[in-house]
């Protein structure tokens, strides 16, 4: 429970920051035009490091996948890379055996940066698998490709003050799980928590399900 609350007024300050950093966009978008990019770019995850903005975006089935464009004004952006070449080597990834990932592959990542190491992860149903990716270069590169079961549906990457990390995932339930020091994989014998039993109670919608899951029911 302790833990619990003290995540709760992290992320509450953070959605403040939101909140401040989506107050400059809709500032600077009145000196600009509409679309700013010219493209596909869903699931947007953004952070900051020092002047610069950085930002990652869904590539589902497509190869190289996970982009990460740059940017000093929120306006100009510039892609920069990719965090991987190919996401998991199955037939369904290549196109062999009759088989494709058609609009599955890497969906909505999360883009941290801590202690002088980028991180960009992502899940997919296509591997089962939560991918985690590394690098002291954001721009230049190389990255270094980590994964492990289960492939955590939407989630986020959460640094604590106290040197712990955490996953938070989930659409409508939202679900915390906690990972070893470096995020590389799940902490042994850590148990799932639920944090918010439905996020979408204070939007009045009363429930809600990912848009890709046809078997969720609101």
């Amino acid at each position: 429970m302790i833990i619990i609350k003290r995540l709760y007024e992290k992320l509450r300050f953070r959605s403040l920051t939101i909140v401040f950093l989506l107050t400059q966009v809709l500032a600077i978008a009145q000196t600009t035009q509409n679309p700013v990019i010219f493209a596909d770019v869903p699931d947007m995850a953004m952070i900051r490091v020092g002047n610069t903005y950085y930002m990652s975006s869904t590539t589902m089935h497509l190869s190289p996948g996970l982009p990460i464009m740059k940017s000093n004004d929120l306006i100009n952006w510039k892609l920069v890379g990719y965090a991987y070449d190919t996401l998991t080597n199955v037939d369904a990834m290549k196109l062999s055996n009759g088989k494709s990932t058609y609009g599955r592959g890497s969906w909505a990542s999360s883009l941290r940066y801590h202690n002088g190491l980028y991180y960009a992860t992502t899940f997919a149903q296509t591997s089962g698998r939560t991918h985690i990716y590394t690098t002291k270069d954001i721009e230049k590169g190389p990255w270094k490709a980590h994964s492990f079961k289960p492939s955590y549906h939407d989630h986020s990457l959460f640094f604590d003050d106290d040197g712990r990390v955490y996953l938070i995932y989930g659409a409508g339930k939202l679900n915390l799980v906690e990972l070893t020091a470096d995020a590389l994989s799940v902490k042994p014998g850590t148990t799932e928590q639920v944090i918010i039993e439905n996020a979408s109670t204070p939007s009045g919608t009363g429930g809600a399900c990912p848009l890709r899951d046809r078997n969720c029911s609101r």
